[in-house]
């Protein structure tokens, strides 16, 4: 695939903030302006991390907490980086945008998903294929009675921004990611909201149907659909995905995420070695899904050079015999190599609790490092970029 440099698709970035920016006037913008992902910068200009609407439904806090409480440490893509690399970069960190630095980090643009698919479609790199060969599947819904928790929840654990809403069996609506952080921020303030079908506290909003706060009517595709139908669907209607249908039933979700990993899937090379011995092929699934949500989240943290996953049964002895399940994680960045072990009668919770150990070391490395080039800046060191 030829392709273009990054710097010929980018946008000018309309919200950018700076650390010390308040959260409610960084979420009011992304609001008005529906933006999903906005750099923090310094005072220089350079960029030092990343604000998105998922940090705000993981990492709850005051709307008068600064930004610096809440972003996630900066990732970016280089403006002479090629398209391949850009996708490659999304489709890992399972991001909306990357922010587009120059050679010294300093902002210079921001790139984004729909952006990408606008040149996907316009030079016909899309695969001849139907929806359903690149959806997400089974899809993960919720029903319409269900408390507005449970979707947050959902969401945080499957890593996921958008749940199809069922009643009686059949779609009702749509729940984003968007619309359950918009209304928890503003629950505090003591006017109606925008939309101004749910009001109250935070606790009041969480415990609300969903079906309050879903989009009706949604705009969906039937799994037979071509992929260029979806596009142009996306595109035209300024969504990011949608529920894919077969009749009346949800058979999964199709998003510009989706489109792109299709693309890139020729030319992507994942650093990542996984062993699943005896994993049932039902639970197979799961894990894997498991696995690339945990290595998103990590690939925007660090900058991941290789991993190993390796996961084996074993019996327990004794009167009643149960199956365990052990996890060797082994990952290596640019500074450090990480190994972590557990164990769990569950493949599933075992795989989590492995990442979430391996999560909680690389935050303290991160922190280490930062309080480190603080302290010599504070002694008159040269300054961090």
């Amino acid at each position: 695939m030829s392709t273009p440099r990054v710097t010929e698709l980018m946008d000018n970035v309309i919200v950018v903030a700076k650390p010390k920016d308040i959260i409610s006037k960084v979420i009011s913008d992304m609001r008005d302006f529906k933006v999903w992902v906005v750099p923090v910068v310094n005072e220089n200009g350079k960029l030092v991390g990343v604000l998105s609407y998922r940090d705000l439904l993981e990492r709850r806090v005051s709307l008068r907490s600064r930004v610096s409480s809440v972003m996630s440490p900066p990732y970016s893509i280089s403006q002479d980086s090629d398209l391949v690399k850009a996708m490659s970069k999304i489709v890992n960190m399972r991001v909306r945008a990357l922010p587009v630095v120059d050679s010294s980090m300093s902002l210079v643009g921001i790139l984004t998903r729909e952006k990408i698919l606008n040149y996907l479609l316009s030079s016909k790199l899309l695969p001849r294929v139907q929806v359903s060969s690149v959806m997400s599947k089974p899809a993960i819904t919720i029903e319409a009675d269900e408390a507005v928790a449970r979707a947050k929840w959902l969401m945080v654990r499957h890593g996921i921004t958008r749940l199809p809403v069922l009643e009686a069996g059949k779609l009702y609506g749509i729940v984003s990611m968007r619309d359950i952080v918009e209304r928890l921020y503003y629950a505090s303030i003591p006017r109606r909201s925008r939309r101004g079908d749910v009001v109250g506290t935070e606790d009041d909003i969480l415990a609300a149907p969903v079906k309050a706060i879903a989009t009706t009517p949604v705009i969906t595709v039937s799994e037979d659909n071509d992929i260029y139908e979806a596009v142009n669907l996306m595109l035209s209607k300024g969504i990011s995905g949608m529920p894919v249908i077969s009749g009346d039933s949800v058979t999964g979700v199709v998003s510009s995420y989706d489109i792109i990993k299709a693309v890139l899937r020729p030319y992507e090379e994942v650093p990542m070695e996984a062993k699943l011995t005896d994993i049932n092929e039902d639970v197979k699934p799961l894990v894997e899904k498991v696995i690339s949500n945990y290595m998103a989240k990590i690939n925007r943290m660090t900058n991941v050079i290789d991993v190993k996953i390796n996961i084996k049964k074993y019996e327990r002895g004794g009167e009643e015999k149960r199956s365990k399940y052990s996890v060797h994680l082994m990952l290596k960045d640019n500074v450090n190599t990480y190994t972590v072990n557990e164990i769990d009668w569950d493949p599933v919770n075992a795989v989590r609790y492995a990442f979430e150990t391996l999560i909680k070391r690389i935050e303290r490395e991160i922190n280490r490092t930062r309080d480190v080039k603080r302290r010599g800046r504070l002694r008159g060191g040269p300054p961090s970029e």
